[in-house]
């Protein structure tokens, strides 16, 4: 219980932003956190490489001292399957494998995360488009330019001190970056990264929240428990009741013939009616044909 107790206040930080604001919440801050993690990397990456306040307890400095550091440490050959014994060869089978491993997982990820999905069908088709571009482009950045700085500066660390600072079950568990971190800038270092993990997991927990209560709303409560119309039947037009095509027995009913939304005048009117209202309550929609069934996705929206 005790190691539960810091993520309380995480939490409830989530929790009420979330809840507040809702999915456009999560847009604004997720965009703050990566660019706060974007800056917090790039102090990391120049104190590694630059070394700028000549620190003592930093060995490096430039990346020819990196270079020079990790070339002297010798990779477990018969455990990693580096060429040579060298962690700086790209001919890796371990590194294949994990390479594989991340592929395969983060595609399952992207397709079958429902947190992907829902900003994808917030989003307009052609922002959203170059908006996935551009997050996939930021996304490889940050784990790139971490992963890279921090093992390589571990390695560093290590063979200046002629033993490895950690043991393998602790550079599992992600100990590598905290611990060079701290070694290079001190409590500053330690503040880096607490942040840099607050600033993912927020990132991360709101987006997760908006997903789990997506799939509650839609299709649970939605589906079961309050539908739009409980009598419809199965081939009805959800609008205004009557059947899409003729039905075997009932030639002679009445079909279907509402207009789409995109091709609907009324619909176009009101679109831009709320758009320029300033009001926080926006005006209600006035198209006969869709109006009802607009309110009723409103009502839902008020649940996420």
């Amino acid at each position: 219980p005790i190691p539960c107790v810091p993520c309380l206040p995480r939490l409830s930080v989530i929790g009420g932003y979330t809840l507040i604001g809702g999915l456009g919440a999560t847009f604004y801050v997720s965009y703050f956190n990566t660019a706060l993690i974007f800056v917090l990397i790039l102090m990391l990456v120049v104190e590694v490489f630059y070394n700028p306040f000549e620190n003592p307890e930093n060995p490096f400095g430039s990346s020819e001292s990196v270079f020079e550091f990790i070339a002297c440490w010798k990779a477990p050959e018969e455990k990693m399957g580096n060429k040579g014994g060298s962690y700086l060869t790209f001919f890796s089978s371990g590194g294949l494998v994990f390479g594989i491993v991340n592929i395969v997982g983060n595609f399952g990820t992207v397709f079958c995360d429902q947190a992907y999905w829902q900003s994808s069908v917030a989003a307009k088709p052609l922002q959203g488009v170059w908006g996935f571009i551009s997050g996939g482009l930021t996304w490889f950045a940050i784990p790139f330019t971490l992963a890279t700085t921090m093992g390589l500066a571990y390695l560093g660390l290590s063979s200046a001190q002629g033993s490895p600072l950690l043991t393998d079950e602790d550079v599992m568990k992600g100990l590598a970056a905290p611990l060079v971190a701290q070694k290079l800038l001190g409590t500053t270092g330690e503040y880096a990264m607490i942040f840099l993990i607050l600033m993912a997991v927020m990132s991360t927990g709101s987006a997760e929240v908006i997903a789990v209560s997506s799939i509650v709303i839609y299709d649970v409560y939605q589906a079961y428990i309050c539908p739009f119309k409980p009598d419809l039947k199965d081939g009805q037009c959800i609008l205004c009741s009557k059947y899409l095509r003729k039905q075997k027995g009932d030639e002679d009913a009445q079909l279907c013939y509402c207009k789409s939304t995109a091709k609907c005048e009324a619909c176009a009117l009101d679109t831009i009616a709320r758009a320029k209202s300033t009001n926080i309550v926006k005006p209600h929609y006035t198209c006969e044909t869709h109006k009802d069934y607009k309110e009723y996705q409103e009502h839902l929206l008020n649940y996420k």
